[in-house]
């Protein structure tokens, strides 16, 4: 009894003391860090991705609302490398503007495709510029690890990842990709045509040093223009004969 008296008598603050705290909930976890897909900057992200000057083409276009208007619901681009789209820079400043817009939107789907969901995707993709009867689509091919995206002008392949965060994927090409409406030889062929006719209607005979020449169609036995070559041809040796003997004649 003594003791509990002594210890009371020297610790009574343990005695009369009240509780002051409480014990308090678990902090919450942090939300994971996502983007805002309305804060997507395209031109950062595409800089930061290593397409500096496809970033300011498409800044300096109208194709960047295009991407803008669809990015929240699910956008993968295909972005040339800086050096890739210098060494295309020739062609795109003679695009008229609307070929260049197209272009520029030529190079995006309008979902997201993570590399996973590329990989297993083969066939034929609608781009950002389709547009009814312009179609303005690619072939994605997958060959191993290997993914590969084909028009009939150019055959691109997929080097790396430059961004991926769900809903937008940035990939890398070596190719600028050249969609058929814009660079094949349709428009120009029906042209090329006429000149080949009026050539072919005005050419001549081919000589003898033309791999075309075919002996069998200049002897003497051929068709009328043999005949007429063969004719002028006694023609001028009795006029040669004729200027002769009148030189002899005395004056």
């Amino acid at each position: 009894m003594y003791p509990f008296i002594i210890f009371l008598l020297l610790f009574p603050s343990l005695f009369n003391s009240q509780p002051t705290s409480s014990i308090l909930p678990p902090a919450p976890a942090p939300a994971p860090t996502t983007h805002d897909p309305t804060q997507f900057n395209l031109t950062r992200l595409l800089s930061t991705a290593g397409c500096t000057a496809f970033a300011q083409s498409l800044a300096n276009s109208t194709a960047q609302k295009a991407f803008n208007d669809v990015v929240q619901g699910g956008l993968t681009v295909f972005c040339p490398s800086d050096v890739v789209w210098d060494n295309f820079s020739s062609k795109f400043k003679n695009l008229t503007l609307p070929a260049k817009t197209s272009l520029l939107e030529f190079h995006a789907v309008p979902i997201y495709m993570p590399l996973p969901v590329l990989k297993s995707n083969n066939g034929v993709t609608n781009t950002l510029a389709t547009d009814g009867a312009d179609k303005f689509d690619f072939t994605v091919q997958n060959d191993g690890q290997d993914v590969t995206i084909l028009t009939s002008v150019v055959t691109a392949k997929v080097g790396g990842t430059g961004f991926d965060e769900a809903p937008l994927a940035i990939f890398l090409v070596d190719s600028v990709l050249e969609p058929d409406e814009l660079f094949t030889v349709h428009a120009v062929a029906p042209a090329s045509a006429k000149v080949k006719s009026r050539s072919d209607m005005g050419s001549s005979p081919p000589s003898a040093e033309s791999p075309d020449y075919s002996p069998a169609d200049h002897d003497g036995d051929g068709d009328g223009n043999s005949a007429v070559r063969v004719d002028g041809g006694e023609f001028y040796l009795a006029a040669v004969v004729l200027t002769t003997w009148m030189g002899f004649l005395p004056l």
